[in-house]
């Protein structure tokens, strides 16, 4: 192994890139949408989708469920018997019995998260996939056909997540054997415990989504390309990372940076809120998503006061950029900032691409702070 090998740990976010007949990242259609497609068009792993927040699943140890499938198993035969009056009673005891171990197993699950955090995978191991955009488990469901390939099992997200949510990491190539760690980058075979037959890209496009692809499993040769999003240690809540959400707050104007539309053009501008509180506003027209720039452009990573930023609007996927104000109107604020009559003064304005050396922005920070240290994900931090 090279000294730049990156092994995979658990809490580790990844995205999944299919390799075979079709390619692209294993994605989601929204929030609501359980179903687990991928879009050939979308993207490809030299750029990218736009949407990437859809592709990106946390690396998790295998939770118990059997309390939990205890209770819910409990919950539906209570509700089928309503209609009995007879030991209703003893039926409740047993439920909240049932209840209260499936609660514990739950923490149980909590905690042992916890403690295998960071620990190397191997082939060979048993993990979860938590997708992180709606916080749901990938999830094969042998009982039910896929909803296009009836010769294969669906696969969906879960809340809760099941024994169909546990998934053997296999090597693709047998460069690799089991027990070998799992280095970022390697192609693999996700094949679901319970069900044996592996994740796999299928050609069928879904009905109400043309171009996306349906997620199934069955016996296949679609591999994965497991890419490294952002590590473990990197995933903390009080450092600004590639991926975090934030709203940039002008602290004399007391604005928030605002993108919207005007006459068919997409405009920047300091917004005024009509909330008694500035800071209270929660138009979603000022969230911008956090890049923090790498060599390699699915990944993030913890942002550094030394490292590269650029700041993605989440409504639009349009980019923030500085250019050249050469506005001629008589501005005493743009000759303020101008000093010398020759000096250039810059303005933010929104582009639909992130590739322009222009969206690139370095955080400056507002005390003494060495260049390696991590920026915090603080209000008082600074903007672009």
């Amino acid at each position: 192994m090279s000294e730049t090998t990156t092994f995979l740990h658990i809490g580790d976010i990844v995205s999944l890139f299919a390799e075979g007949t079709v390619c692209g990242f294993m994605s989601t259609l929204g929030l609501v949408d359980d179903r687990c497609v991928i879009n050939p068009e979308a993207g490809n792993l030299n750029e990218p989708p736009k949407k990437f927040r859809d592709c990106l699943f946390k690396i998790c140890p295998s939770n118990r469920y059997s309390a939990q499938k205890q209770y819910r198993k409990a919950q539906k035969h209570q509700q089928n018997q309503q209609h009995l009056l007879s030991s209703v009673s003893d039926d409740r005891l047993l439920l909240e019995k049932l209840r209260h171990a499936s609660e514990l197993e739950k923490k149980q699950n909590e905690r042992e998260f916890k403690k295998q955090q960071g620990y190397i995978i191997s082939y060979g191991h048993v993990v979860q996939l938590l997708h992180i955009k709606s916080n749901k488990f990938l999830t094969v469901n042998r009982r039910l056909p896929a909803l296009l390939e009836k010769n294969a099992m669906r696969v969906m997200l879960d809340k809760e997540g099941a024994e169909g949510s546990w998934f053997y990491i296999v090597p693709f190539y047998k460069l690799r054997s089991q027990g070998d760690k799992v280095v970022c980058g390697d192609r693999v075979l996700l094949k679901p415990v319970n069900a044996g037959q592996p994740l796999h890209a299928s050609n069928y496009d879904l009905v109400d989504n043309p171009g996306c692809k349906e997620v199934n499993a069955v016996n296949c040769n679609t591999s994965w390309k497991i890419s490294l999003f952002l590590e473990h240690s990197e995933n903390r809540e009080d450092v600004l990372k590639g991926g975090d959400v934030v709203r940039l707050f002008h602290a004399e104007q007391e604005k928030f940076l605002t993108m919207d539309e005007y006459k068919k053009k997409q405009y920047l501008f300091l917004r005024t809120t009509g909330r008694t509180s500035a800071t209270a506003a929660t138009s979603s027209k000022a969230l911008w998503e956090v890049e923090v720039v790498q060599h390699d452009p699915c990944r993030a990573g913890a942002g550094h006061w030394n490292s590269l930023f650029r700041f993605k609007h989440l409504a639009t996927g349009y980019y923030i950029a500085a250019e050249v104000d050469d506005d001629d109107l008589t501005d005493p604020m743009r000759e303020k900032l101008r000093g010398a009559p020759d000096n250039p003064v810059y303005c933010l304005v929104p582009i639909p691409y992130g590739n322009d050396i222009a969206s690139i922005f370095e955080v400056d920070a507002t005390t003494a702070a060495r260049g390696d240290m991590m920026v915090p994900r603080l209000k008082e931090h600074s903007g672009p």
